[in-house]
């Protein structure tokens, strides 16, 4: 067993270590893509370093590049946990969608109707933290009739 152990380690170290013979794939105009050379065949005499020259005149800046752009840097909506003032809750989506769009024109903020069952929870605004919140529900209450409005943890969304 010995002995079987120790010529499978020397055929997998002469498998391992003998030389790798030069392969080349060729490309559709000829060209060589991939060449495999071994450690000890490295002569660096011969390499040759060409630069590329590009076929149309490009800007050496950067800066230049974005000349003339007119698009405007958007980031994506990220969601996340926070806080949003509920003014309302129903039994009808219908109800609940007719309440939105009533505290849409008047609160002038995103609202929102969200289903966590029975109900349908009409919730306004994505806050942060729940300082933000409570600071907005508190000005509601004093000025629309949504007198009963609280904060809720709640996901929202950040731009």
């Amino acid at each position: 067993m010995k002995y079987c152990f120790c010529a499978l380690i020397v055929v997998l170290l002469a498998v391992g270590c003998a030389k790798k013979q030069a392969v080349a794939e060729e490309g559709s105009l000829g060209d060589v893509i991939f060449e495999e050379i071994s450690g000890d065949d490295i002569d660096t005499s011969s390499i040759i370093f060409e630069e590329e020259t590009p076929e149309e005149t490009t800007s050496t800046s950067f800066l230049e590049d974005l000349e003339g752009e007119t698009t405007p840097f958007v980031s994506k909506p990220v969601k996340r946990q926070g806080f949003r003032v509920q003014i309302a809750a129903y039994q009808s989506q219908a109800d609940a969608n007719s309440a939105a769009d009533r505290a849409r024109g008047s609160l002038g903020r995103s609202v929102y109707v969200q289903y966590i069952a029975p109900y349908y929870k009409v919730r306004v605004g994505n806050f942060t933290s729940k300082y933000e919140a409570t600071q907005y529900r508190d000005q509601i209450r004093g000025a629309t009739s949504y007198r009963d409005a609280w904060v809720v943890p709640s996901e929202i969304i950040v731009e």
